[in-house]
């Protein structure tokens, strides 16, 4: 299963340790996508994300990429399930 993470300009993520990784997150299934500047129509992305980061993400640490990706995974789900049963969004 491959995933795809969208980057605005955190300071995370435009961080010297995070350059040059493209390459090794792409071997093991993760893209990287960079938002534009100044994106106010990526709005309802931001509350989704937070929602599921504060609401639905364990907040217990992940030791492996796996047990990341099973928890976002299910963190996003719980965020899709709410948005779905609240009408919002179709």
């Amino acid at each position: 299963m491959s995933r795809t993470v969208l980057l605005d300009d955190a300071s995370a993520h435009v961080a010297k340790a995070f350059r040059g990784r493209r390459e090794q997150l792409a071997e093991i299934g993760v893209g990287l996508l960079s938002l534009p500047p100044r994106s106010p129509e990526l709005n309802d992305i931001e509350r989704v994300w937070h929602a599921a980061k504060y609401e639905d993400y364990p907040r217990c640490a992940q030791t492996t990429v796996d047990a990341i990706g099973e928890a976002v995974d299910r963190a996003m789900t719980r965020q899709r399930d709410r948005i779905q049963g609240s009408g919002r969004w179709g």
